[in-house]
């Protein structure tokens, strides 16, 4: 049974057909004051967004940033919006909360610019085509993160790594799992906050006594805790 959960960040893109999102009615500032107003973000601008999701294509208007809001839920729970950002033909929604929130954000988005249109009568967005999700959950496991090493593995970082003989010490790895195509150069380790990477690792600032750990995923909130589930019942069984 998994302890002392944490969900410090949903991430959802929603992307869009080429020209079915319409920045041009958001740079009107009339409609940008009132969307501020909608979530009550603490910041507004235009500009590039931060990649979040890939690249961000340089456009006129080059976006729009909306950061530091908060969204109320029916059951009248206060949920923070980290960031609202309008790319060319992305959404990106990030809170600090369940993934559930921000299908809800969004519609009220949606909502919000039903009654607007482009000068061309076209709607301001559009239906989306794809979703992408990423979510971070810190959790507390009932063992060490060395126990994830391989025995013979183990004995030789042990061999090259003497200090781990002392009962003070502990390895500490980290795991990191992203799909690459076999005929496509690798580009790299990702990070631990990589969107497209599964990632696991002691959460910073804790001690490795505490195991709590960190889990980085490109899933919703929802299908990561029960992907945090099963791992905890494979490796303690």
């Amino acid at each position: 049974m998994l302890e002392q959960i944490k969900i410090l960040s949903s991430r959802r893109a929603y992307e869009f057909h080429q020209d079915d999102l319409r920045l041009s009615v958001l740079s009107m500032k009339p409609v940008q004051q009132q969307f501020q107003e909608l979530f009550r973000f603490q910041t507004s601008a235009m500009g590039s967004p931060s990649p979040t999701f890939g690249d961000v294509p340089a456009t006129y208007p080059p976006g729009f940033v909306f950061d530091m809001g908060v969204w109320i839920s029916p059951d009248e729970q206060l949920v923070p919006i980290r960031l609202l950002h309008f790319e060319q033909r992305r959404v990106v929604i990030d809170v600090a909360g369940p993934s559930s929130s921000i299908a809800a954000i969004f519609e009220k988005v949606r909502e919000f610019f039903s009654d607007l249109h482009a000068p061309d009568g076209s709607p301001v967005i559009g239906k989306p085509e794809r979703i992408l999700d990423y979510s971070e959950i810190t959790v507390r496991f009932p063992f060490s993160l060395d126990s994830l090493i391989a025995e013979p593995f183990r004995k030789l970082l042990q061999e090259v790594f003497p200090e781990r003989n002392d009962t003070n010490n502990e390895m500490i790895p980290t795991f990191s799992v992203q799909i690459n195509p076999a005929d496509k150069e690798y580009a790299g380790i990702p990070s631990l906050q990589d969107v497209h990477s599964l990632s696991f690792a002691l959460r910073a600032g804790t001690k490795p006594q505490d195991h709590v750990y960190f889990s980085g995923a490109p899933l919703d909130s929802e299908a990561h805790l029960r992907y945090l589930n099963e791992l905890e019942k494979t490796l303690t069984s």
